[in-house]
């Protein structure tokens, strides 16, 4: 009984998901745009990826590869299957694996069958910013999905050491460093130190590093490349520019420490004759004013220490307008993004205008809030606590690696953060669910319900 029982809830969370996703799809027709497979500015042009994948991937020197690397493979297969559907599939494999992750997540937590399937009904299922990002061609929903698979695994690890727990949470936090160039290389350092309690609980402390060691590597080998062929060490050839645009520096030095073109060809010669014009940066990936133009790499190193030391020098004035920019932030969804997918806009647009009306802003604002000071208050608590347990530790975890997401976004980037701090969705679901488990929990002991 038991075990039919278990199928036939898991059956009621398959066929909730595939009845949505067909009522998206197959009624309000919401599906990926493909304009914005190769309109991004983190995309390699489709030409270079179809004609010359690996030579593509080797010469992209502007992000990390990881998305790339499948979109290259979605070209290589386009004769099988289309290219927007292949992307599309992949994105409802990930929103599928966030749906893995959250229910077991929530059963970690030991909530009711009920409740899980309610929880994951309104906040994976129906959840607008999930259907919004699983039909982007971006990187967005990837980074999403490797988050809550990260969380997961050190859910379990703090509950009870595994080996693999340990080996995917470091997996999925490259995959990510390979996706996002907002997780730098050193990320996998954070994540080491956020294991070491649990290591040193488990005496294995020389064994891990040598685990972390190489998935330091692995994350890092964009770096290595970019450093042998382009002098650069770093898996992104943006960061000085993004530091530029994020601090306003780019306003100073102007067009130099811009993403604009300008100069872009003067700027390409200087930095070709800096390598010493080898010839393998005559490849049109490096000279064709895109992006990834070799002049982007120049700009970006001759403003990275102009910008830091811009931030050191304004460092107030920064930050009051990076906490201005926080508060307005979360008075938007993370919907709130310029591209949109297929039909979204006629669709659904009671959502979009809810989005940009006051009293919703208001509303999302206090929700966020809440959100937040409830956290505090779970912290505060964590701190006094004599007896914690492995769910304790793991709220603690979850807010450092949130913190790190709101960090990084806010302070290297000038906009763009909603669709940013959906990256972090794991964080707003944990915290949303706890409530309710509180909730739940203090209703259930108050004697009426008794």
């Amino acid at each position: 009984m038991a075990i039919k029982s278990k199928n036939k809830y898991l059956l009621l969370i398959i066929s909730s998901f595939l009845i949505v996703r067909f009522i998206s799809y197959q009624i309000f027709n919401i599906s990926l745009d493909e304009k914005w497979l190769f309109g991004l500015w983190q995309h390699i042009n489709k030409d270079y990826l179809e004609n010359n994948f690996l030579l593509s991937i080797l010469y992209f020197h502007a992000q990390p590869p990881f998305w790339n690397i499948i979109l290259g493979i979605g070209i290589k297969l386009q004769n099988f299957i289309n290219l927007n559907l292949f992307v599309n599939l992949i994105n409802i494999l990930f929103t599928i694996h966030i749906l893995y992750c959250s229910h077991h997540i929530l059963k970690n937590f030991n909530f009711k069958r009920i409740y899980i399937f309610f929880i994951l009904f309104f906040l994976i299922i129906l959840a607008p910013s999930i259907l919004f990002f699983e039909n982007f061609a971006s990187y967005a929903h990837l980074t999403c999905m490797l988050m809550f698979a990260i969380k997961l695994n050190f859910l379990k690890i703090l509950k009870k050491y595994k080996l693999k727990y340990e080996l995917q949470i470091y997996f999925y936090s490259s995959l990510i460093i390979l996706t996002w160039s907002a997780y730098i290389i050193y990320f996998n350092l954070f994540v080491f130190f956020l294991l070491v309690p649990v290591l040193f609980k488990q005496k294995r402390i020389i064994k891990s590093f040598c685990i972390f060691i190489l998935f330091f590597i692995l994350g890092s080998l964009p770096s290595i490349k970019n450093k042998i062929f382009f002098d650069i060490f770093s898996n992104s050839s943006w960061t000085g520019l993004n530091a530029a645009q994020a601090t306003g520096y780019d306003r100073e030095e102007w067009p130099l420490c811009s993403f604009n073109k300008d100069k872009i060809t003067d700027y390409n010669i200087k930095y070709k004759n800096f390598l010493n014009n080898k010839p393998y940066l005559n490849s049109d990936i490096l000279n064709d004013k895109s992006f990834n133009d070799l002049g982007y790499i120049y700009k970006s190193l001759n403003c990275d220490q102009k910008a830091k030391k811009h931030l050191l020098l304004n460092f107030t004035e920064i930050t009051k307008q990076k906490i201005q920019r926080f508060i307005s932030v979360h008075a938007h969804l993370s919907i709130d993004f310029a591209f949109k997918p297929k039909n979204w806009k006629t669709k659904f647009y009671k959502l979009e205008e809810l989005n940009n009306n006051f009293f919703f802003k208001l509303i999302t604002l206090i929700f966020f809030g809440s959100i937040y000071l409830f956290y505090l208050y779970l912290i505060l608590d964590y701190g006094f606590k004599k007896n914690r347990n492995f769910s304790d530790h793991f709220l603690l975890i979850n807010l450092l690696l949130y913190s790190y997401l709101i960090i990084v976004s806010f302070y290297g980037s000038t906009w763009e953060q909603e669709r940013m701090r959906y990256t972090g969705y794991s964080f707003i679901f944990i915290s949303i669910s706890i409530i309710l488990k509180k909730l739940t929990t203090n209703l259930n002991k108050m004697s009426f319900f008794k």
